[in-house]
């Protein structure tokens, strides 16, 4: 049978077990577009670091969304990514006015073919986007609306994966922005749209700052978090009875371990142990065997690539703290170059992101609480060490 674990970024799982809570949030902000005066209009932001089940979770919204008959326009907020929406609307529109009777699953190819997917097989295009359009970005939506709402279609919904950035100055936040201002104004003239966004939680709060990105701050937001220990083995678990599969107690308990409750290294050592059994019982003897091949993937391509996207005084602090998780607030000051007082400036975002947690049992002292970045950080410059903070602190063991 097909390995039940979907290690691939965004790919659907199995059960998508823990999520229940955030899409019924979603459904109350996002779905509601019947309603003429939305709370938080209609936007919905989820929140959290790589590999928790951000676009998983997008996914879902969006499946959940064609089930109920509403088009959706599925975007990466990467740069230049507003043309493609643009375009990818304007194109639709001209199609519905040749077409009228385009389907559902029709019309969301079209809506995603430009800026994120693939292009269908009957909605096709030999030329790429033009860089100028015959309206403004806002009214070519209501023009979209428009055509959708006498198809008898709910309306339209807007999901934009990754919207991240690493500074004000970045072109993509000036998108965001040119974005906000048509969105927030199809809300005020009681247009049924809605906008669900994924992103890292320090660009999102940066442009939750944004005095030109209202409706952000009026967004509900999802802050996904990685499991706990126990919760990361009722994963296991669930998928294991969702799709009969044998996989033993020891088994179980070393791979949530391994996981440390990220969503994706669940998904990543699960996959890993199942294709080692060759599609039969799971033991703890095919999980020790994948290990370090499961380490090395969870190190490089999730903490690595969160490593990379931090300021360079960040990455100091999270290097500073894994070569020495007894560091002392002076110490860590000396290092900055700076003041003990100003410590908590230059540690605030790690703590709000959830990179670094407050270790309750030596005053003043952090861990590396994101799964595996101290380990990341020491192969750029020394051996790993662990003195047992990780454990005690969030109550993953170690394998």
């Amino acid at each position: 049978m097909p390995n039940p674990f979907t290690p691939g970024f965004g790919t659907p799982p199995t059960v998508l077990y823990g999520r229940e809570t955030e899409m019924t949030l979603i459904d109350r902000t996002s779905f509601t577009l019947g309603a003429k005066r939305p709370a938080h209009s209609r936007a919905t932001i989820i929140t959290g670091n790589r590999g928790i089940g951000k676009t998983t979770l997008l996914t879902a919204t969006v499946r959940r969304a064609e089930a109920m008959g509403i088009p959706v326009l599925r975007i990466s907020a990467k740069r230049g990514f507003l043309n493609d929406v643009h375009y990818a609307v304007d194109w639709m529109a001209d199609e519905l006015h040749r077409k009228p009777n385009l389907s559902l699953a029709e019309i969301n190819i079209g809506l995603t073919a430009f800026g994120v997917g693939v292009p269908g097989t009957k909605l096709t295009r030999s030329t790429r986007a033009t860089e100028t359009h015959a309206r403004p970005f806002g009214a070519s939506i209501r023009a979209l609306i428009d055509l959708l709402l006498k198809r008898k279609m709910p309306g339209l919904m807007i999901v934009i994966d990754e919207m991240n950035f690493k500074h004000a100055r970045d072109a993509t936040l000036e998108q965001i922005v040119s974005f906000s201002s048509a969105y927030q104004s199809l809300i005020e003239d009681e247009l049924p749209v809605a906008v669900v966004i994924s992103g890292l939680p320090i660009p999102i709060e940066r442009a939750r700052k944004n005095q030109h990105i209202s409706f952000l701050r009026r967004a509900e937001e999802i802050r996904l978090h990685e499991f706990t220990y126990s919760e990361s083995m009722e994963v296991i678990r669930s998928i294991a009875r969702a799709s009969d599969t044998s996989i033993s107690g020891p088994a179980v308990e070393t791979m949530a371990a391994l996981s440390r409750g990220n969503t994706y290294m669940i998904q990543e050592i699960g996959y890993l142990a199942y294709e080692h059994a060759d599609g039969g019982p799971v033991d703890l003897r095919d999980v020790l065997a994948v290990r370090q091949e499961f380490m090395d993937k969870a190190i490089w391509s999730v903490a690595g690539v969160a490593y990379d996207e931090l300021t360079t005084k960040q990455k100091l602090i999270i290097s500073t703290i894994a070569a020495n998780p007894e560091v002392t607030p002076k110490e860590m000051a000396a290092v900055l170059n700076t003041r003990e007082t100003n410590l908590p400036a230059y540690r605030k975002d790690l703590v709000d992101a959830g990179i670094l947690v407050a270790d309750p049992g030596a005053r003043g002292r952090f861990i590396i609480a994101f799964p595996y970045m101290a380990e990341y950080a020491l192969t750029l410059e020394a051996e790993a060490r662990d003195d047992g903070a990780y454990a005690r602190v969030t109550g993953f063991p170690e394998v």
